[in-house]
């Protein structure tokens, strides 16, 4: 904060209710480091800009999606938009982005984390033209390999545009007459953001994510083709003195190598899991080294010294916040693992028993109630062996016959004896 607040272009005062809250999306992230990895691969020259889109509603502000912008030199050697390039380009965006639709609610350019400087002025009145108090993202790329950064914060800060008096106060809407705005002076505040992230965008995360180690496999692959290049000249030339013998051949693809989808996926879950457990190791070992630093009198008695200036016996200074959310992590680790383990072990063991005799209980009753269906079904087939036995000709009789005519009956018999069965008619007189 010191190295900011020295900054002219930066406002001393903090955010008030009336300055916006962003909700700052993962793909407009994923915009601005590919426009700085492709700026900074093919050695472009100038500043890296671009717009962003979202919605706003209210004091809500949203950045969904962006774009990088094309620049041109002015005739004071300025550099500007291209005016005719950019509104295209952002009309386009308007038309794919309907539902619901967007407009542009900030930019983003790099700069360092002092904060905004002067060059970055007529740009950002050329976007105060489109939309009202645009919102600036600077990315600093000094900070991407900072220990802030690996725990966990985004090298990048957001600020509101306000106009100052010269006595340093601020005025958020610029209510006043005409021409009272001309007294006052341009500045940036420092906004707070949260990241919020959709269910599209995690797959985009995830894709991308994945694609780092196709991107290494690529730049292996190529590696070993410039390595085989003077072997090609050498066959060549060996061509131009007589016919060649024979071809160069394909090297063939190990397809146990290659990975599956279920393979990529359980790689990407392991490397996130591991990368969280060294977080969490990296963050447990700074705290403790800061307990051990303190003195036994810090962590033992109740009455601690209101001084926090550091001390020869204690280097660093004593920080009441961080001794209270580490107290608070400690009472909730009670919650995690009782005290009274074999307590809550025996506890434990009557509920699984509980359960298991639940499911022996439903057990029992599905067997009853199978072998009920069973008894009826060996009744009916003894019913039918016993009427069988009683009519001799098998189940014949039962069946009966009809009269057709006076003198003529027809019916239809079964014979039983042996199993085999015979059907017929018959003409009694």
């Amino acid at each position: 904060m010191a190295g900011k607040s020295q900054n002219s272009l930066v406002s001393n005062t903090r955010a008030s209710d009336t300055s916006p809250t962003v909700q700052l999306h993962p793909l407009v992230l994923l915009t601005i480091t590919d426009c700085i990895t492709r700026h900074t691969l093919r050695q472009q020259n100038g500043p890296v800009i671009g717009a962003i889109l979202g919605q706003q509603n209210g004091h809500e502000v949203t950045m969904e999606v962006a774009f990088q912008a094309k620049l041109v030199s002015n005739e004071q050697g300025d550099v500007v938009l291209d005016d005719e390039w950019f509104m295209k380009r952002l009309d386009d965006y308007k038309d794919v982005h309907k539902q619901p639709p967007l407009d542009i609610v900030a930019w983003f350019t790099l700069a360092p984390p002092t904060g905004p400087t002067a060059q970055i002025l007529p740009i950002h009145n050329r976007i105060s033209e489109l939309t009202d108090s645009p919102i600036l993202c600077l990315f600093h790329p000094s900070d991407a390999d900072s220990e802030a950064t690996a725990a966990g914060k985004l090298p990048l800060t957001l600020y509101e545009s306000v106009y100052e008096n010269a006595t340093g106060g601020s005025d958020d809407k610029a209510m006043d007459v005409d021409g009272a705005v001309q007294n006052k002076t341009l500045k940036f505040r420092e906004l707070v953001y949260t990241v919020e992230t959709g269910e599209a965008e995690m797959i985009a995360v995830d894709f991308v994510a994945r694609g780092g180690g196709n991107a290494t496999a690529v730049e292996g692959s190529s590696t070993a083709s410039k390595g085989k290049a003077p072997g090609g000249a050498e066959e060549k030339e060996k061509k131009g003195k007589g016919k060649g013998k024979e071809a160069p051949k394909e090297e063939s693809i190990d397809e146990s190598a290659v990975l599956t989808v279920e393979d990529e996926e359980l790689l990407s879950t392991l490397t996130a899991k591991i990368n969280a457990i060294r977080m969490l190791s990296r963050r447990i070992s700074l705290l403790r080294t800061y307990l051990a630093s303190l003195p036994p009198s810090y962590l033992s008695e109740s009455s601690l010294p209101l001084d926090p200036t550091p001390t020869n016996d204690h280097p660093l200074p004593l920080n009441h916040s961080i001794l209270r959310s580490v107290s608070a992590m400690l009472a909730r680790i009670n919650i995690l693992a009782p005290p009274d383990v074999e307590a809550f072990t025996l506890e434990s063991q009557q509920e699984a028993s509980d359960v298991q005799l639940v499911q022996l209980l439903s057990s029992i009753t599905n067997s009853v109630s199978a072998a009920r269906d069973l008894g009826k079904k060996s009744q009916i087939v003894e019913n039918g062996k016993s009427h069988s036995r009683r009519g001799g000709g098998g189940m014949g009789s039962l069946m009966g016959g009809y009269n057709d005519a006076p003198g003529n009956q027809y019916f239809d018999t079964i014979m039983g004896g042996g199993g085999a069965r015979q059907f017929g008619t018959e003409r009694w007189g």
